[in-house]
């Protein structure tokens, strides 16, 4: 992960696992000039579970895209973080950390059944969409225009500005012309194969995908365990059994045990 200054302060800040510290006193990980930035204004924690933004100074002011943070919130790439007057976007630690060659798009661009549930959701989590749960079935028209599935009113969006798809298992953004694309997990991209927990924004708006079940940035699909499989390593599917070994060794134990039977009783006589 990287801290990316919008107003160019500093040069890009890589972020390793660990935890650094932001604020104006020398003896910060990150030492940053500016109105309103406390001595010791906050630090970010990074490790396998997440990214934690913690307020040191809760007198000082820190937003997470646009919202205020007293003591501590879980951040995505794509946040914007400001502290102060200084902004920052979390990003991925290269420019080409997304693929952006997409599927052939599909002809048919009608959503499945009513009743069929959507495996993929867009969650807003800033500006005019926060906290609605938009349903991606096949296929979502971003824009100002209002015809449009998702309406954002905002100058710099297009009235038909992008497409968020879902083609052969894959969620893909597809710009529609506009040339501005969108922000994905921080980087404008005006194509680009999707992932649960990935961050959309269109301007001020921005969405969380969510896609139980299927496998998160970095991660690979796992493929399905063959049926019937053979705890010593063989596929019973490929093993033909009509039960006749089980009757036979049936039969032979019944034979051994009345050979038995019959030597007890004649030891007997």
């Amino acid at each position: 992960m990287r801290l990316s200054f919008l107003n160019g302060e500093h040069a890009d800040f890589v972020v390793e696992d660990g935890v650094i510290s932001l604020g104006s006193a020398e003896g910060n990980t990150l030492v940053l000039a500016g109105r309103d930035i406390a001595p010791w204004h906050a630090r970010i924690a990074v490790d396998r579970r997440g990214i934690v933004l913690e307020v040191l100074d809760f007198a000082a002011r820190t937003h997470v895209n646009a919202r205020p943070v007293r003591e501590k919130a879980l951040l995505r790439l794509g946040d914007v973080l400001v502290l102060g007057v200084v902004a920052m976007m979390l990003k991925p630690d290269r420019d080409d950390a997304i693929q952006t060659a997409l599927p052939a798009e599909s002809e048919d661009t009608e959503d499945t059944p009513d009743g069929a549930p959507a495996r993929v959701v867009l969650r807003g989590v800033a500006g005019s969409h926060f906290g609605r749960a938009i349903a991606l079935k096949q296929r979502l028209v971003v824009g100002r225009a209002a015809d449009c599935d998702i309406v954002i009113d905002d100058a710099q969006i297009a009235p038909h500005h992008a497409t968020v798809e879902n083609i052969d298992e894959a969620i893909c953004l597809r710009d529609m012309g506009s040339g501005a694309g969108a922000l994905v997990n921080g980087l404008r991209l005006t194509t680009a194969v999707l992932h649960s927990g990935d961050q959309l924004a269109f301007g001020r708006d921005h969405f969380l995908i969510e896609a139980p079940g299927m496998p998160l940035r970095g991660e690979v699909a796992a493929a399905p365990a063959p049926a019937h499989a053979d705890p010593e390593g063989g596929d019973a599917a490929t093993m033909p059994n009509d039960g006749r070994g089980s009757i036979w060794w049936l039969i032979g134990a019944a034979a051994l045990i009345a050979l038995g039977l019959v030597w007890i009783l004649l030891r007997g006589a």
